[in-house]
């Protein structure tokens, strides 16, 4: 060290150090007296000291190797040699680099000062560092009452503005709208989106002139941050909404935006056709069929006052693919038709404005009517680029990879999808379904709960709490979820049909039969089966398939039951005709595998130890993938037990249907399954919990038949549903 500073004196390197800090203090006080005397622009100070800091590296680097000798600049010898050496490609390479690295910290500076010395003249320098904020719907405030549609509208453009800031989530309008129609103050809806802050405001309408006003809010304390009103004409709201939108980033970021860098897509040039627009989303929002048809009259109305308006194109081709006829549509137009409409609509708003996430998201949806799911990914990855917090796009991602069996990518999607939009019916419905399946009860119920406290008429919030009752064990509060989820939608026949498979998985044949025509082709069989009637059962059966000889399912229950109460020979026969023609997501269902099973312990019985053990592998595999999946129900505990005895592995198999027990397995064919039975007769355990697992089903009964909603609903008096 001590070398080092003497080199450093010796070649001049300290003394131009102190010249250089003399220099810069002669000139910062030139520029001090000369701003005091003239305006100079206020960019000057501080130009002169980033200048004069950036140098100093370089002006230490050259002095190191030059020295200046009877005026003029000369190199310094080496103290080694005490000769002249040129100069080689390290040492330019040394000054390249230190002058490179000065002039890129240099201009970063003067960059960031420019931006906060803009905002600071704004009035838009940052408040508050946030990462999260949601939009609520602004207030009416026409005296008519009647721009609700442009009040709603503003601030959905506003949430599709901002979802395009990278690293700030945006909760989806759908929720505030909802949370904001229940009467909620701004700060409390703030907090159950989960996010920091909050924009609110108001609008009102006279002529063509806009009155608005803004208001931002700290979620957290609830102070507001920031507030402005705006004074418009119509024609200039999207110039508005992103004079907003800019505002609401340089307020809340680390960044400041300048004016005209932060556009809306979704611009007109004609006030009537954003209107119209407007108008469109209004009736879209309601999601009935007929509004979905008045939507898109409405959104071929905005196009045809201004044929260049992509956002119009968009809102068209969006409600045009959910006018199709698939599952989760309304079942205007055939799937083909609507999926051809739309996307020529989609392309000629992509053609007008080439980054709408919306648009994206449209065409990805329009791949999966035509199940092209692997196709659609893309359009929903360019999606999400352009808009991160663009809720759509993750929920129909979400059923797109779970169309192509990725699971934990679905899972992923789901939960950033409810993340976004925690209030979309759906979206919590299904996020209950995926942790329900996966073994999380307790977060499934709490997600359902939620979806019954939000929507006390939406029936999948019952049929959830209904389902993962059932799952657990719990079967008499599933009867009671089920009875719940008919009520608030009498028109869907499943919640009642649960009910009533429950009712004779409890035995409860009696009660079933006041609910349900015994004799219908639907049920007819289980009451057979439940009362014990099994020559009756055959004798059914064998009518049926006399009528529907190539039915695989009705085949497969067949030889099913005749394995258990019948004879062997018609059930090997039958269960290998129903395999021929049952297709593989049958087969392997994530729980039962019932025809799979069945055909290996039928091949075991005959001897046929080759093929048993082909199947078992193919079966285990099977299993495991359901496993890597993250799937975990109680079926799965006992599918487990009943490979593990077809391997004999009698501990396996014991311990696997001791979990299934603990974990709720409650079926009332557990005592005559063929595959288990020699387990529970010749192991002492094994007939204990057998013996346990009946006294379950028997209390759950007990606990049904006191339900007062069961009561009165099977009184002598009440009509078959």
């Amino acid at each position: 060290m001590k070398r080092f500073f003497g080199e450093l004196q010796r070649r001049g390197v300290i003394k131009t150090l102190v010249a250089y800090i003399g220099l810069v203090w002669l000139v910062m006080q030139v520029v001090e007296v000369v701003s005091g005397l003239i305006d100079v622009h206020e960019m000057v100070g501080p130009t002169t000291v980033i200048v004069f800091a950036c140098l100093l590296p370089v002006v230490l680097y050259i002095s190191w190797y030059f020295e200046w000798h009877e005026g003029s600049m000369r190199r310094t010898v080496a103290i080694d040699s005490g000769k002249l050496q040129p100069l080689g490609f390290f040492s330019w390479f040394g000054l390249v680099t230190v002058l490179s690295f000065s002039s890129y910290l240099g201009y970063d500076f003067l960059t960031n000062i420019a931006a906060e010395k803009a905002a600071e003249a704004e009035g838009q320098s940052q408040i508050k560092q946030a990462e999260s904020i949601a939009v609520l719907p602004f207030t009416d405030q026409s005296p008519e009452k009647d721009q609700g549609y442009l009040a709603v509208g503003l601030a959905e453009e506003l949430t599709s503005l901002l979802g395009r800031s990278e690293g700030f989530r945006v909760a989806a309008s759908r929720s505030s709208q909802i949370l904001a129609e229940k009467g909620l103050p701004p700060v409390d809806i703030g907090k159950r989106l989960d996010v920091e802050t909050v924009l609110t405001g108001s609008v009102r309408a006279t002529g063509s002139r806009l009155k608005i006003r803004v208001e931002l809010l700290d979620t957290e304390t609830g102070h507001t941050l920031w507030t402005e009103n705006f004074l418009r004409e119509l024609k200039d709201i999207f110039e508005l909404e992103s004079e907003i939108g800019r505002a609401v980033i340089n307020l809340l970021q680390d960044k400041y935006l300048e004016a005209g860098s932060f556009k809306s897509l979704s611009s007109t040039s004609s006030t009537d056709a954003y209107v119209m627009y407007l108008k469109g989303r209004e009736e879209y929002r309601k999601q009935t069929t007929e509004s979905m048809k008045q939507a898109r009259k409405l959104f071929e109305q905005a196009i045809a006052l201004d044929p260049e308006y992509a956002q119009g194109y968009v809102g068209l081709a969006d409600t045009i693919a959910l006018l199709g006829d698939g599952p989760t549509q309304f079942g205007v137009l055939a799937n083909d038709v609507s999926a051809t409409l739309a996307e020529q609509n989609v392309e000629k708003a992509l053609v007008r404005e080439p980054n709408m996430a919306e648009a994206y998201a449209i065409l990805g949806y329009i791949a999966m009517i035509r199940s092209q799911y692997e196709g659609s990914l893309s359009a929903f990855d360019k999606a999400i680029e352009l808009n991160p917090s663009l809720a759509v796009a993750y929920m129909w991602k979400y059923r797109a990879l779970y169309n192509l069996n990725r699971y934990e990518e679905s899972f992923a999607a789901l939960q950033k999808a409810t993340e976004l939009d925690p209030l979309a019916k759906a979206g919590q419905a299904n996020l209950g379904w995926e942790l329900s399946r996966r073994g999380k009860t307790e977060e499934a119920l709490k997600i359902y709960q939620q979806l019954i406290n939000d929507f006390p008429d939406y029936n999948m919030g019952y049929e959830g709490v209904a389902d993962v009752s059932y799952s657990s064990g719990d079967l008499s509060e599933s009867v009671r979820y089920y009875l719940k989820a008919a009520d608030v939608s009498p028109d869907d026949n499943e919640p009642m049909f649960r009910v009533v498979d429950v009712l004779l998985e409890l035995g409860m044949a009696e009660y079933a039969g006041k609910l349900v025509d015994r004799e219908s082709d639907d049920y007819k069989s289980f009451f057979l089966v439940r009362e014990g009637r099994y020559d009756d059962l055959f004798d059914y059966l064998e009518f049926q398939l006399k009528v529907h000889p190539d039915d695989p399912y009705l085949t497969f229950e067949y030889a099913y039951y005749q394995l258990m109460f019948g004879d062997f020979k018609i059930a090997s026969k039958y269960t290998e005709i129903a395999l021929s023609n049952l297709d593989d997501d049958f087969i392997y269902l994530p729980h039962l595998y019932l025809p799979a099973m069945q055909n290996i312990f039928i091949k075991k019985q005959l001897g046929e130890t080759q093929e048993v053990i082909r199947a078992l592998a193919e079966l285990k595999e099977k299993i495991s993938e359901t496993d890597q999946a993250g799937w975990y129900h109680m079926f799965m505990d006992y599918s487990k037990a009943r490979v593990y005895y077809l391997e004999s592995m009698e501990e396996s198999s014991l311990e696997s249907f001791e979990n299934a027990f603990e974990n709720g397995w409650r079926q009332w064919w557990t005592r005559f399954d063929p595959i288990m039975k020699p387990l529970f007769e010749s192991n002492e355990k094994a007939r204990l919990l057998l013996e346990l697992h009946d006294e379950k089903i028997e209390t759950e009964m007990q606990e049904t038949l006191l339900l007062p909603e069961l009561q009165a609903l099977a009184s002598p008096a009440q009509d078959a549903y």
